[in-house]
């Protein structure tokens, strides 16, 4: 019979969510995607019992009863999930018979492969993709303008200087410049999508980046308190500093616009546990810090929050529509994830995903 050691080496790496079930219906071990699936730590499902697992699938629990008594396979293909927090997630479902060299039925052991996972996994992909290539355009495209831009207002100042040599007085060439000078650095903006993102990577400390930005929006956030929940025992990362500065720049801002008077905004760190990675491309294997911003403005609505991070996409009526697409492909190139997440309060909660060090090739 194999050891706990060799069943946990071939089984931690699979995409299906693997159980095993004692005689006494005891969850006895479990591997990382079925920490990621029941989104609980592997120390929180070992030990209890399979029917508080399943508490509204009596279909599933009386088919792990069967199979530690019958010894048969069970298949349940298609199978639509009940019980918090699995509820309406479709799974592919085996339960076999692991069985002692006498042929005693010591465990049942439990496979669920989530179907439904796997077309939002494909869908997901296809979203990036699009808006990677939206991306790429908009920065084609703000290549090919920003040469004949360059030259329009060349020729304007040299206009704007003859003129002073004269008494003809003309404010509206300064007008001109000022949006030309909005307008170039629109284009700045969106040459970020257009090519690789060039990294300098250094070991800094997470909190004192954050306090750094803090500090500097509490000068002008009139009436928003800041609230600070760090887990000071996170070590160093690995990344670049300065992109990091202007991703929780644009975010805690963001944060600060949406809050009325007399609200806090809460910046949080912590260790993110490998069952919080699913749903996400994040490689399981790497370990992560989460910081959270919370606002408690008047939330995002929900037909909208698919388009977040598309570029040129806004809300706001003097906004352009990339300080959030920016900061998305710029915490994707470091390795991570920036993402919306519902709040527990009424207001929107974003969370930033961060590898202890940034991808070789960055995207």
């Amino acid at each position: 019979m194999l050891s706990n050691d060799h069943i946990a080496n071939m089984t931690d790496h699979l995409q299906q969510a693997v159980l095993a079930i004692d005689q006494k219906g005891l969850i006895v071990y479990c591997n990382d995607s079925a920490s990621q699936f029941w989104q609980r730590d592997t120390d929180r499902l070992i030990g209890r019992k399979n029917n508080e697992l399943f508490q509204a699938d009596v279909m599933i629990q009386h088919k792990i009863r069967e199979v530690l008594d019958s010894g048969k396979v069970c298949r349940l293909g298609g199978y639509v999930l009940q019980t918090p927090p699995l509820r309406e997630r479709g799974a592919e479902i085996v339960i076999a018979p692991v069985r002692l060299k006498s042929g005693r039925i010591e465990q049942a052991v439990i496979t669920l492969l989530e179907s439904t996972t796997i077309q939002e996994s494909q869908a997901r992909e296809l979203e990036e993709q699009l808006a990677s290539s939206i991306g790429k355009l908009a920065g084609t495209l703000a290549h090919e303008i920003q040469n004949p831009l360059s030259g329009v207002k060349g020729m304007l100042q040299l206009l704007q200087r003859d003129l002073q040599n004269t008494k003809f007085k003309n404010g509206s060439i300064s007008m001109m410049l000022e949006e030309l000078d909005r307008v170039e650095r629109l284009l700045k903006q969106l040459l970020f999508h257009s090519h690789p993102i060039p990294l300098e990577t250094s070991a800094f400390n997470i909190h004192e980046l954050l306090n750094t930005v803090i500090r500097f929006e509490n000068n002008t956030a009139d009436g928003i308190r800041f609230k600070r929940s760090f887990d000071t025992s996170l070590p160093e990362i690995q990344s670049d500093r300065d992109k990091l500065h202007q991703v929780f720049l644009n975010l805690i801002r963001n944060a600060v616009e949406a809050s009325p008077a007399d609200t806090s905004v809460t910046v949080s760190t912590r260790f993110c546990g490998r069952w919080e990675l699913a749903g996400t491309n994040l490689d399981p294997e790497l370990n992560y810090t989460l910081i959270a911003i919370e606002d408690e403005g008047n939330g995002i609505p929900t037909e909208i929050r698919d388009q977040l991070f598309k570029p040129l996409f806004t809300t706001k009526k003097e906004g352009h529509g990339l300080g959030l697409s920016i900061s998305h492909r710029l915490v994707q190139a470091l390795g991570g994830l920036l993402r919306f997440s519902p709040s527990n309060s009424a207001g929107s909660t974003f969370q930033v995903f961060l590898p202890d060090s940034p991808p070789e090739n960055p995207v």
